[in-house]
Order: C-alpha cells, then structure tokens, then sequence
C-alpha cells in the first residue's frame, strides 16, 4: 500500500480514538456505560491496528522484537477490533438471535489469537522480511492471512445482521440512520475482508491474485475507514443529514402544497403575517416546518371559504367578489372538503396533494373545455 495512504489512514483511525476519549473519561464510562467503553476501545485498537500496518513503523518494531512481529500486533488488534464491536451492536441492538450468537464470540476470539500466535511462533516468525504483496510469498503467510481474514468476513456479516434485525424495531429516526450507518461499515467490511480471502488463496491459484481484485480491496478498505470514521459522527451530524435528505424527499410534496396556497390566497389573503416562500436551501434545512406552515394556511382557507359559502341567504359577499369568484373558490371547496385535521400528519400532506393535484387537473380541463376542445370519440 502507498506511504501516504497509509499514514493517512492511521491518522483518521487516531482522530476518531481521540475525539471520543474526553467524553469517554468525562462520564467515566468504564463504570457508568460499559458498551459505550467497549466501543472506544475498538477505536483504539482499530488506531493501533492502523498504526502497526504503516511500514517504517511496523519495520521498526520488528527490528525492535522479533521478525514480523509487527503483523501478529496488527492482527491480533484487528480480531480484538472485530469482536469488541460485533459484541457490542449484538448487545446494544439486543434480539433473541443475538442473544443466542454473542455467547460464541469469545470462544472464536481465543481460537482465532491461539491459532493466530501458534502460526507465528512456529512459521512466520522464521521466514524472511514480510513483504505486503497481494498474493502471499510463503505458504506460512498464507495461513495467517487465512486465519484472520475468514474470522474478520465472519464478524463483519455477523455484525451486520445484528444491526439489520434490530433495525425495524428502532422509530428514532436519528438512530435509525446510524444504524444503516453501521450496517454499511461492517457490510463494507466484510466485502473488504473476502477479497483479502481470495487474495491470499491466490497461493494456490495464480488467477485469484489477480490485479483487478487487489484494486477492489484497496478500494474497499478507504471506504471501509471513511465509514468507520462516519459512524462515530456526533448525532448533531445526523441530524443535520437526516433534515437535508427529508429536505429532497418533500421538496415535491411542497410544490403540490403551494399551488393549493397560492391558489387559496386569491380569495382569502393571510391576515396575520405573509411568510415569504422558502429557498431551495432553506427548505432542506426546515422541511418539516414549511409543511407545517402550509397545512395549517390551506385548512384556515378551507375554512374561510367553507363559512362563505355557507353564508345566510341574500347575505353580502365579501368585497371584491363576483359569481366567478364564488364559483372558483367552490372548486378549491370542493377539492379539499374531505380533508379534515385529524389522524396522522403525513396522511393529511398526501390527502393535500391528491387534492392539488386534482385542482390542478380540473382546471386544465376546464380551461380546454373554454377553448372549445373536445376528447376524440
């Protein structure tokens, strides 16, 4: 791997360790939150892991030690890593299945480091200079490889389905993303983690050692980082993300929303104050707001309308109306008189925009039907 790219990493592994240590001794998580403590020392060992993988340094720890020492170190965090967070998500995101595989981590974890450490002790500690190539050197490098990539793909799907399972028992829409967010690190993972598997099998055959898969991994495992780092964002981060992707999810149902204002504002202008229509920009930011603010304008028309034209007979209309007038805003009166505010607010913002739509529709035919068009026969 490149120098650059793998300081880089290391220095985002060590970011992410760091920026979460201050809460971590703050709230003395050790005693008051055992998972959220867990959880920062898979960070740290992900950092150490990291930080064993940058060639100078892990050259010079061999030089320090033993011969290739700085592998088994490198290994042996990333098993740690894997079991400290797959753990944990199966305890935080608790279900019975869940329940029933988190008693055969640790077993696996101490097969894995045991099995790990014989293959060091016995082989790779004696061959020459560990080279990171994609295709193992000896057969001694591609048993350890096998060792811990096979464990790591396992724990990576493992942790995803953990999450996957839980995810539609979670309504906090916040946590629900971080959630996807985890499931997308590990699943990146574990696709990172087999072709590392097949790599390595590429000391049997030649075929599997092929460039196209090592560019894949390499590939993988930036993503992979990049979605280790994301999933420890601040919720605040989340927030502001999950407002945004609202933002475009109701940005059409907004314009549906507004015909319907703009067209009830014709018959009865606002009276208490004129809130100007929201910039692209603005609106992702506070969509929920700004549909709020058009429901409640179209039901007060709706309500306006509904009192004048239920008016007493031989009774005024209000200055500046005519029977066209009254006949138009019976139109709008009628697309909207089913609407009424209760039940779920969501089901009221589709009710308006089939009503919208609906106006929108009629009068377009109308209109057609003024210029003389008729449908063919």
């Amino acid at each position: 791997m490149n120098a650059a790219v793998e300081i880089s990493l290391c220095i985002l592994a060590w970011l992410v360790a760091l920026i979460r240590l201050p809460s971590v001794l703050e709230s003395n998580a050790w005693r008051s939150d055992r998972i959220a403590f867990r959880i920062w020392i898979a960070t740290f060992f992900f950092a150490l892991t990291m930080t064993f993988l940058v060639t100078p340094i892990g050259d010079a720890i061999n030089r320090l030690t033993a011969p290739n020492f700085s592998r088994l170190l490198a290994y042996c965090s990333v098993a740690f890593t894997l079991y400290l967070t797959t753990s944990s998500s199966m305890a935080t995101f608790s279900t019975p299945k869940n329940a029933r595989q988190l008693r055969y981590l640790k077993p696996y974890l101490l097969f894995t480091l045991g099995l790990l450490t014989v293959i060091y002790v016995f082989f790779v500690s004696h061959t020459s200079r560990w080279v990171e190539e994609p295709t193992p050197a000896t057969a001694a490098e591609m048993a350890f490889k096998l060792t811990l990539f096979s464990y790591a793909t396992i724990l990576c799907i493992l942790m995803a389905l953990a999450c996957y399972r839980y995810l539609e028992q979670e309504m906090v829409a916040v946590t629900k993303y971080r959630i996807i967010a985890i499931i997308l690190t590990a699943s990146g993972g574990a696709a990172f983690f087999f072709t590392k598997t097949i790599l390595a099998l590429g000391y049997l055959w030649t075929p599997l050692g092929s460039p196209s898969i090592h560019t894949m991994s390499k590939a993988l495992m930036t993503a992979t980082a990049m979605l280790w780092a994301g999933s420890f964002l601040h919720n605040n981060v989340y927030t502001r993300a999950l407002s945004i992707f609202r933002g475009f999810r109701y940005w059409l149902a907004y314009q549906d929303l507004s015909y319907l204002v703009k067209s009830l504002d014709r018959y009865c202008p606002p009276v208490a104050f004129i809130e100007e229509k929201p910039s692209f920009g603005g609106f992702m930011r506070r969509s929920e707001y700004y549909l709020y603010r058009a429901t409640i304008r179209i039901f007060d028309g709706k309500a306006f309308i509904g009192d004048i034209l239920n008016r007493e007979k031989g009774k005024e209309l209000p200055k500046g109306w005519t029977d066209l007038t009254l006949e138009e805003a019976n139109q709008i009166f009628q697309a909207l008189k089913n609407i009424y505010a209760v039940g779920d607010f969501w089901d009221i913002v589709r009710s308006f925009r089939i009503a919208s739509r609906n106006l929108a529709r009629s009068r377009s035919f109308g209109a057609q039907e003024a210029y003389g068009w008729r449908p063919q026969s």
